[in-house]
């Protein structure tokens, strides 16, 4: 899950961050220009487009990447998100979701309400947990249960129930640390699927298309002295926002999303959203 990249000259982030520590304290003003021809290799493949068809996300979901013109810092993240929503171009390509399968668009945002995301899991390793607590058989097979209703989902098998149901012991197995990772994020949102969701039996896939989708959103490099894995995007969940037009999600529910990141190397913001007006479980 590790994308090998050429690091930027030294010289040039040192000129930049002395740059940004000069100017700390005074308003930025971040301006972005669309992408159009931004390359999601794992978003886009036959593979992933075939799944998202089964799982009930097509017609649903989509992805943009857009490039900003300052260094960015963490600090800044508020008037990041300001600067980004309230971007003409941003908001003439962001599209939100409404009812009976229209679409619209943001008008002036305000009172963005957002949580910052781990992103230090870089390997399926991760989830070797779900077999060593008997969720799925070490042939990869998910387990069954007997069907259960719970936040808006039909629980039929222990994967969702790990996921879902707080009441129940293999819930515990990840930590709320653990839930915050990004990598856990995407995957939980495969096992849970769309409008109408046709699961697997078989967990493979799940892990496939979570990690062909998480290389598509982060940018992870490794130290060639050290080996260790140096994970340089920021990743956001956008929960909610005040829009003068559409709103963000057109009902509350758990697999309506937006995941932003920021990669700080080539300066780009990628968008993940996903959203319906009503799921079929």
């Amino acid at each position: 899950m590790i994308t090998e990249i050429e690091p930027q000259s030294q010289e040039t982030n040192q000129i930049e961050i002395e740059n940004a520590l000069k100017t700390k304290g005074e308003k930025v003003q971040f301006n972005f220009t669309h992408l159009p021809n931004a390359k999601f290799p794992g978003f886009c493949s036959k593979e992933t487009k075939e799944y998202f068809e089964k799982w009930g996300f097509s017609g649903h979901t989509y992805v943009e990447r857009f490039s900003y013109d300052k260094y960015f810092q963490s600090y800044q993240i508020n008037t990041f998100l300001q600067n980004f929503f309230n971007n003409p171009e941003v908001r003439s390509v962001l599209k939100v979701y409404g009812s009976l399968d229209q679409w619209g668009h943001l008008g002036e945002v305000k009172n963005i309400q957002f949580e910052e995301l781990n992103k230090t899991v870089t390997s399926l390793d991760f989830f070797d947990k779900l077999e060593q607590n008997r969720i799925i058989r070490s042939d990869g097979t998910i387990i069954k249960c007997f069907d259960e209703y719970t936040d808006h989902f039909i629980v039929s098998d222990e994967l969702r129930k790990c996921i879902l149901m707080p009441e129940f012991e293999t819930y515990d197995i990840f930590s709320e640390e653990d839930r915050k990772e990004f990598l856990f994020h995407i995957f939980q949102t495969l096992v849970l699927g769309g409008i109408i969701c046709q699961y697997e039996d078989e967990i493979q896939k799940y892990f496939d298309i979570s990690k062909v989708l998480y290389k598509d959103f982060v940018r992870v490099t490794r130290d060639s002295k050290t080996k260790k894995l140096n994970i340089l995007s920021m990743v956001y969940k956008i929960n909610d926002l005040e829009s003068s037009l559409s709103p963000l999600f057109p009902i509350d529910h758990p697999q309506n999303f937006m995941y932003l990141t920021i990669d700080p190397l080539n300066r780009y913001v990628t968008i993940w959203y996903h959203a319906s007006d009503n799921y079929y479980q």
